[in-house]
């Protein structure tokens, strides 16, 4: 993929997850959504479980497991729907993406820079640390347009 396609996605990607990004924020009740959402309407076990077209016992199942954290994604769909609700389904990065790409490469740049650093310190052959940042910092630009596929190895 070339550099301008990259660039395009990353900024794309960025703009979409933005508005989702105060979510993070946002902690689920203990009962979980779907039992306080199906609580707000007044609506039984007995009454989801029809609309959801299982058992009472799958739909108890279903709020518990949600509540929990421990339930499949067709299943928390299923529970939605019978809610009249949308499922919404994100992976939201605790930063921008541009920010964890940035910061990857200025790490891998500054060990780049300090390993070659250090051997050339032995020889007594070592340049001052401002010149040292500025090679970081041109080393930084090189990973974050070519990503080499390595960039994510630890």
């Amino acid at each position: 993929m070339t550099d301008q396609f990259q660039e395009l996605r990353v900024r794309q990607l960025d703009e979409a997850l933005g508005s989702f990004r105060s979510l993070r924020l946002l902690r689920p009740p203990r009962e979980g959504w779907a039992r306080a959402i199906r609580k707000a309407l007044g609506m039984s076990q007995r009454q989801l479980a029809a609309r959801m077209g299982v058992s009472t016992t799958a739909a108890q199942s279903a709020e518990r497991n949600e509540a929990r954290g421990k339930i499949q994604i067709d299943s928390l769909q299923s529970l939605a729907e019978g809610l009249d609700c949308e499922l919404v389904y994100a992976l939201v990065p605790r930063e921008s993406i541009r920010g964890m790409l940035e910061q990857r490469a200025t790490q891998l740049a500054a060990a780049m820079v300090n390993r070659v650093s250090a051997s050339m310190e032995l020889e007594n052959q070592g340049v001052s640390e401002e010149e040292r940042q500025v090679q970081i910092d041109e080393l930084t630009g090189s990973l974050l347009r070519d990503r080499p596929r390595n960039f994510w190895d630890d």
